[in-house]
């Protein structure tokens, strides 16, 4: 009996939760971290067409809870495949009246039965969170709210639910993905979610959906048209790279006691105060969105570049968007010149009062900008340095972001940001004409917009509008435009590079306001991620291995021959996958290989490939090919008998008595 070994690959499933990033003129950070490490994603979404692998579908919903206010009732739903051994899901702190039928709680969290699909989890989460984090039953009264559930509607982060799953199969065969939903009457994107009676106002600008909820119980100041107008505009001046497909903003009610004026959370999820005005230097809504083109981590000597980007920004785009006067625009940066900001050290927290990186961190981030531009000719900015810090994986420190200085810039200049972030020294705040000396030129800035993926190869011909999953093998042209938006001419450089080498590029000048089409193409041959980039902008295309055909039949023309002589033998090749499968498929004959079939399928096809076989002697062999098998055999067949090992005389004789026999019963 031949023994078959099962892998079972226990996978821990990650759920990396953003840093929530708060924003008030003078309040210190709020941030909320839960990040484990695994080795397969809880977020995101997978393409059903196109994913190579069984997914768990976890649904999040959330309930309001009038007659409790600050907390708010959770369901969690999961539809689990059958490849799925065993799941388990650790809850957020603070969940209580936990309820379930298929999960069983263990020491380490709550165990599914193994049978009930699809399995439930309900349970009861404190929804209010102090601007300085705390949470908990006991956050239930009082103010200084970054979230907070006041019964009749909720303002509240998605609760974060740890999960874990093991399976039958190949690394990375089965994902997660999640959606979130309100019961009633809500909104959310996601991360952030607003419970209770809402319009939602949709705008697109630059590549990404602006998303605006609007609360019944919130009385904006602004027009929910002019804050996404102003989104879109805000979104077409930022040129830093980590633009997200889709934006989500709230107005949050302004009955709520907030100790801050907006917070961005998870990435892409904001609220800003209903009452916030678009026609300030302090713009809340420019603040938060520039959080959201900010993708990188920091240690703390560099934890002062997250609030003092956004703050430098959300006052420049006001101004460059003619929202604000230079005069406001100067008076509102220039804070960080007087006490008690100025005596911080930006690389030291420990010496900020509240608010040092927003106040003097916006101006030394402004001082440096204006520096790189005037000794680069405005060929480089501080747009540069945030682009760049985008691309880190580790944590920024504040020498990374010196040493980006430098790269972008001259020592000059570095030395100067060295003193302004490592010393209490402190910028002047420049003036109108060193402004307009500084910032009157643009740069050159390429804009790159995909039209169409063109994907041919042995599986399919189709074009896409959006990335696809790609299949080794297969070929993809990047269609797209190039645009100069900046104000000067300059290079464009577009490239498909895969793990730090290019593999295919174009470039060319642009003068301001010129386009040009270009077509990238690339035979894509290893599963990876590629990059396809041009200027500050780059698309991503996942490139998997394809999956392994099966053998649906295996037979042969005829089961006897003569030895020495050919078998006929027809394979069909079937795709029971959901995704392309290629071979080859080896063709043994008593165990070793003598041929292979192969094909490319599309998922669910099939086809047929025949071979000739040679049975060398006499005797019986197994023909087999995947999982198929046949028994063929090889003897001498000149007599017709089919008997292996009769000769002609034994043959003559089995004649003579048939005869004999013949005549008897006559």
């Amino acid at each position: 009996m031949r023994r078959v070994a099962v892998a079972l690959v226990v996978i821990l499933a990650t759920q990396a939760v953003g840093a929530a990033a708060v924003q008030g003129p003078l309040d210190a950070d709020a941030q909320s971290s839960n990040v484990q490490v695994a080795t397969e994603p809880d977020r995101g979404t997978v393409d059903a067409a196109t994913a190579q692998s069984s997914t768990i579908q976890k649904d999040i919903e959330l309930h309001l809870t009038p007659s409790e206010p600050g907390s708010v009732d959770v369901v969690a739903t999961y539809d689990i495949p059958d490849a799925v051994t065993a799941l388990s899901v650790t809850l957020p702190s603070g969940a209580e009246n936990v309820d379930s039928e298929s999960f069983t709680q263990t020491p380490d969290g709550y165990e599914w039965d193994g049978t009930t699909n699809p399995a439930t989890l309900q349970f009861t989460l404190p929804a209010n969170q102090t601007a300085s984090g705390s949470r908990g039953p006991t956050v239930q009264a009082g103010g200084d709210y970054s979230f907070v559930d006041t019964g009749e509607w909720a303002l509240i982060t998605v609760p974060q639910l740890r999960t874990g799953w093991s399976y039958r199969g190949p690394e990375g065969s089965v994902t997660i993905t999640e959606d979130v939903t309100v019961a009633g009457e809500g909104s959310t994107g996601g991360e952030i979610a607003y419970l209770g009676p809402v319009e939602e106002y949709t705008q697109t600008a630059n590549g990404q959906q602006f998303t605006l909820a609007v609360p019944e119980h919130a009385s904006m100041v602004e027009s929910s048209g002019e804050v996404l107008d102003a989104l879109g505009a805000a979104s077409s001046q930022l040129h830093v790279g980590a633009r997200d497909d889709d934006v989500w903003f709230v107005a949050a009610p302004t009955s709520a006691d907030w100790g801050v004026r907006g917070v961005e959370y998870g990435g892409n999820d904001a609220w800003v105060v209903a009452d916030a005005r678009i026609d300030r230097a302090s713009n809340v809504w420019f603040h938060e969105y520039v959080h959201t083109r900010q993708s990188f981590s920091t240690a703390e000597s560099g934890r002062w570049t997250m609030e003092a980007g956004a703050e430098y920004y959300a006052a420049l785009l006001a101004l460059q968007t003619d929202y604000v006067s230079f005069s406001a625009f100067e008076t509102h940066i220039s804070y960080g010149e007087r006490d008690p900001w100025r005596d911080a050290i930006l690389s030291q927290p420990s010496t900020w009062p509240v608010g040092a990186n927003y106040v003097k961190g916006s101006l030394v981030w402004g001082a440096i900008d204006r520096r790189i531009r005037l000794v680069t000719n405005s060929t480089a900015t501080m747009a540069d340095v945030l682009y760049r810090l985008n691309q880190r994986s580790e944590s920024v420190t504040n020498a990374n972001v010196l040493a980006v200085v430098l790269e972008v810039s001259t020592p000059s200049v570095e030395e100067r940001a060295n003193q302004y972030t490592n010393t209490r020294e402190t910028p002047e705040m420049w003036t109108r004409s060193q402004h307009a000396d500084a910032f009157s030129t643009q740069p050159a800035h390429m804009n790159f917009e995909v039209q169409e993926y063109r994907v041919s190869g042995p599986f399919r011909n189709k074009t896409f509008a959006q990335p696809p999953t790609l299949y080794v093998g297969e070929t993809v042209t990047v269609v797209g435009s190039v645009t100069n938006d900046g104000g000067q001419t300059g290079e464009y450089v577009a490239t498909v590079g895969f793990e730090g080498d290019v593999l295919v590029e174009t470039r060319g000048d642009l003068t301001s306001g010129e386009t040009i089409e270009v077509a990238l193409r690339e035979e894509v041959g290893a599963a990876g991620t590629y990059n396809v980039t041009a200027g500050r902008t780059t698309a991503t295309l996942d490139v998997r291995k394809p999956g392994n055909l099966s053998v649906s039949d295996l037979s042969v023309a005829e089961s006897r021959v003569q030895p020495g002589s050919d078998v006929t033998t027809t394979v069909t090749l079937s795709n029971p996958n959901d995704v392309p499968a290629t071979g080859p498929v080896a063709v043994t004959l008593d165990g070793e290989e003598i041929a292979t079939v192969d094909a490319s399928l599309a998922p669910g096809a099939t086809v047929t490939r025949t071979l000739n076989v040679t049975l060398p002697e006499a005797g019986q062999y197994t023909l087999a090919a995947g999982d198929a098998s046949v028994t063929v055999s090889a003897g001498n067949l000149g007599t017709g008998t089919g008997i292996p090992g009769f000769g002609i005389p034994v043959a003559l004789l089995a004649l003579l008595v048939a005869g004999l026999l013949a005549r008897r019963f006559e």
